[in-house]
């Protein structure tokens, strides 16, 4: 999949912040010294039900966290973010002979005596039968980013993959995260296949029932190739709300719940026998500015009101201490975050003296003026999201005890995302991008990427950020083959934003999950890769 940028209105979803950063090191601590029993059934509790097993032609939720048991993918993510080996042998790169130089051609080593859950071998044939699906127009595929840019899949033996592209695509490491059985699928009708809901994978769990409007049941996969997983069963059950799931993990009927709602925290936290995990997510809330704004044009008002909004404070008043400050706009679980930056913290001083550099005086009133124009402006944000507009209210209180004047605006969510940010009708606005683990971030940075007339207002680099030196990184960015040479073209790149600040990163949200203290291994993941992704190694305490 594509570095994709989607325009959400984000509720509910937090970031680990310090104290439940210790609370879950702590509890990793743990858990790397009690001993494991084996065996056992886990309840998970879901706001969901999948409307099909077959993760890739469904966008649910459900769907791809169940997929993650059943299936297997040539490469996944860990919980840091990091690419890992699953069917593949190891991760692709130019050392290791798995890329070619100009980048067109990625090669993939399987592991040989892998089995499907009925026992069939699985091969290089069931890779490129699954390309072959994705790219099938008749197929219900929900999205084929990224491999449509592959002109041919070559198989020099069963466990040698050759994928060929057309052209250069950076994130090729999101493509087949789902690999289907051939001989399971060919030839039929995968959007109607009994298949989809009783699917057969290569993952650490089989398949075993599905109970409508009540739960899944899966079974461990003894065959598994990284050695049978600890837990027996997985039971994946449907709860209609979250005050009955938040009721069912009072009563113990749940070892692991799910995307708890964050007013529901501090109850999920007294419940003995549980404790809180915070979900990394790579979501991020920001404030841009419209730099055709001529007062925004003087980078030291941007800097003033960066150092003018307190982000702990936000954390701590509005978000229930819950979220994460940002740094920037890679998260700290992206391999692409550059880990020497810091946020600057709040100082009204400093604040104040850039204003003052800037030619501009306070005022009787305390609002700083420069040639009889008032420092005063207006924050666009979306109407009807309590947290949101409580983030927007206390920003615009932060920023008068600078010196500043914030109206905020509150605009409905349809017209905010179809006309304030693309036609650019704003002076500030507030407002949060999802990104996804390739770091490619043209379409918001690249001044090609600014929306207007020209380009159909599809552009996505709403501030109007102009600069040429991040024009180029964002392009050799998507063109360069290295990894670690990616990484560099990031890392400068996150320098530039915090040097100019087109935008301010606020802070960083998450999934909130709670669950029983006698469960050990759980290593929740924001990527694609789902809490899921070490299903093998999750069991219980046998302390």
């Amino acid at each position: 999949m594509k570095y994709k940028h989607y325009l959400w209105i984000i509720v509910g979803i937090m970031l680990l912040i310090a104290g439940c950063g210790r609370e879950q090191q702590n509890e990793v601590k743990k858990n790397e010294q009690v001993r494991i029993q084996p065996g056992g059934q886990l309840n998970y509790g879901s706001l969901q039900e999948p409307d099909t097993l077959n993760p890739l032609l469904s966008e649910m939720l459900a769907s791809a966290e169940v997929g993650r048991l059943v299936f297997s993918g040539l490469v996944i993510t860990d919980n840091k973010g990091e690419w890992i080996a699953d069917l593949a042998k190891e991760v692709p790169t130019a050392g290791n002979g798995g890329i070619s130089a100009d980048g067109l051609t990625v090669t993939y080593q399987l592991r040989s005596g892998i089995t499907w859950h009925d026992g069939a071998p699985f091969t290089a044939e069931d890779v490129q039968f699954t390309w072959q699906a994705i790219m099938n127009p008749r197929n219900n595929i929900v999205l084929r980013d990224g491999y449509d840019k592959i002109s041919s899949i070559e198989l020099p033996d069963q466990y040698t993959v050759r994928v060929k592209f057309k052209e250069y695509y950076a994130p090729f490491l999101t493509l087949f995260s789902t690999i289907l059985p051939k001989h399971l699928l060919q030839g039929a009708d995968i959007n109607k296949s009994p298949f989809n809901r009783s699917p057969v994978g290569t993952g650490p769990f089989k398949f075993a029932d599905w109970r409508i409007a009540d739960a899944i049941e899966l079974t461990a996969n003894p065959d598994y190739y990284k050695g049978k997983p600890k837990l027996d069963t997985v039971v994946y059950k449907f709860l209609p709300d979250a005050n009955i799931m938040l009721t069912q993990v009072k009563n113990g009927a749940l070892d692991l719940a799910g995307n708890i709602s964050w007013n529901q925290v501090d109850q999920v936290k007294a419940i003995a026998g549980y404790h809180t995990v915070i979900s990394p997510n790579m979501i991020w809330e920001h404030l841009d500015f419209n730099l055709d704004n001529s007062l925004f044009q003087d980078v030291r008002i941007r800097q003033a009101i960066a150092l003018g909004i307190d982000r702990q404070a936000l954390v701590a008043n509005v978000l229930n201490h819950v979220a994460s400050p940002a740094v920037g706009d890679q998260s700290p679980l992206s391999w692409a975050y550059n880990p020497a930056l810091t946020a600057a913290g709040r100082n009204v001083d400093e604040a104040r003296s850039l204003l003052v550099q800037a030619g501009w005086r306070q005022g009787a009133d305390g609002v700083f003026i420069k040639e009889g124009r008032r420092l005063t402006f207006s924050l666009a944000t979306t109407g009807g999201n309590k947290i949101r507009e409580g983030v927007a209210q206390a920003i615009a209180g932060q920023l008068r005890e600078v010196g500043i004047e914030v109206a905020v605006q509150l605009v409905d969510p349809a017209l905010f995302f179809s006309e304030t940010l693309p036609r650019r009708r704003f002076e500030t606005a507030l407002y949060a991008w999802v990104a996804g683990v390739d770091p490619d971030n043209k379409s918001l940075w690249n001044s090609q990427q600014i929306p207007s007339q020209y380009n159909g207002y599809k552009g996505k680099n709403y501030p109007g950020w102009r600069n040429a030196e991040v024009d180029q990184l964002t392009e050799q960015g998507l063109r360069t083959v290295d990894l670690r040479t990616r990484k560099m073209v990031y890392f400068r790149l996150q320098e530039i934003l915090l040097q100019e600040y087109p935008v301010v990163p606020l802070y960083f949200r998450a999934n909130i999950d709670v669950v029983k203290n006698k469960v050990v291994n759980y290593k929740p993941n924001p990527t694609p890769a789902g809490n899921f992704w070490n299903a093998w190694e999750i069991g219980f305490s046998a302390n």
